[in-house]
């Protein structure tokens, strides 16, 4: 049996990369042969040491739009996937996993959100509002998606979170299943058990606008006997901009309680975590949120936006965590954290259990299953 994974690059190595990975691994598990159609060649070497695994489980082939890394027109590059696809015929089955609405059918899409719907339902520090040039630039791909989304062909749609099935539902009007994206635990896990922390909050994500962070700054202000540590991932203008932003706003505050951490590597990750009680979300209409279930499975409490997956998915609402709709709201529920750490950091922990990798892969190949018994 053949298999194709269509994926527009795993060179961005973030979630939806995580997720084609796992997809790969699980279909071949099945004895699939698998073959990963992209628009650009794969730097396996790179996305093995961002992805900080021990072992990544490759396709037995590759196809490629392009022949080079492609810079310029990033979510339109998706949508050119659709050529390889002209071929379906050479295989058993397709998998889309990028989620991107194509021209041509598949037998499984996993659309982690309707990209097109982005500007609709949550636009807040979105790069495609941000500015004329980038309305322009979102302006074809919405309405090409949207009308594309009208004709969606699919034989099981999937999607990572009850929140992203409900954005979903409300603007291409089909049910998706859900199946919580793999998240590596393994490693967190082993730091949960560690019991000597201070009164310190995580936050961790890319330096990107829609991450909020100016929100955890505001929330610093007020706590001042708190250690804020910002982990993320810089890279690219963007990326460097809003770095320098955050730097000259906390130099501006004078806030001695609040560090900026950049490319840290998973080791000096882990530590960091090991030491600290709290993790801190501040980004709104998240999908999911993977970096919260890594922080849940260290042993930290999540304290969430209400709103997306890591209110409604992650932490069920506050069964498994707090959530903020304000500063002030954030501020008590921070200190509220902090003084139960003790009594929720077991639950917490076997919560993030739940979107283990062999989770997922288990609930892929029942999938799978309903189409090739």
């Amino acid at each position: 049996m053949r298999a194709c994974v269509v994926h527009n690059t795993l060179n961005s190595v973030g979630g939806g990369e995580r997720v084609c990975l796992a997809v790969i691994e699980a279909l071949k598990e099945l004895g699939y042969e698998v073959t990963l159609l992209t628009v650009e060649p794969t730097e396996w070497s790179t996305v093995e040491k961002m992805m900080d695994v021990k072992r990544i489980v490759r396709p037995d082939k590759e196809e490629n739009i392009f022949p080079f890394k492609v810079r310029l027109f990033g979510i339109y590059m998706r949508l050119l996937t659709f050529l390889k696809l002209l071929q379906k015929s050479k295989w058993d089955l397709v998998v889309n996993t990028h989620g991107d609405v194509l021209p041509i059918s598949s037998d499984i899409i996993y659309m982690h959100y309707p990209t097109f719907a982005l500007l609709r339902e949550v636009p807040v520090n979105i790069k495609y509002s941000k500015s004329l040039f980038w309305r322009l630039y979102f302006a074809p791909y919405e309405k090409i998606e949207g009308a594309l989304s009208k004709r969606l062909r699919y034989k099981i749609l999937l999607t990572n979170s009850e929140y992203s099935a409900k954005v979903i539902r409300k603007y291409i009007g089909a049910d998706a299943k859900v199946i919580y994206p793999p998240v590596n635990v393994e490693d967190f896990l082993r730091i949960s058990s560690k019991t000597d922390r201070e009164d310190t909050v995580i936050l961790c994500g890319r330096f990107s606008p829609e991450k909020n962070y100016e929100l955890a700054l505001e929330i610093a202000q007020e706590l001042p006997g708190v250690k804020f540590k910002i982990i993320g991932a810089s890279s690219g203008k963007v990326s460097e901009a809003y770095y320098n932003k955050l730097r000259s706003l906390i130099k501006g505050r004078r806030l001695r309680n609040v560090f900026l951490l950049r490319n840290v590597s998973r080791a000096a990750q882990l530590s960091l975590y090991s030491k600290a009680k709290v993790f801190l979300h501040t980004m709104i209409g998240e999908h999911f949120g993977i970096a919260i279930v890594e922080a849940m499975a260290a042993g930290l409490i999540p304290v969430v936006h209400k709103s997306g997956g890591p209110w409604n998915d992650i932490t069920l609402r506050g069964k498994f965590g707090f959530g903020f709709s304000s500063k002030s709201e954030a501020v008590n529920m921070i200190e509220e954290a902090l003084s139960r750490y003790n009594r929720m950091r077991k639950s917490v922990i076997k919560r993030a259990n739940r979107f283990s990798q062999k989770e997922f892969k288990e609930k892929f190949k029942t999938v799978v299953g309903q189409l090739h018994p």
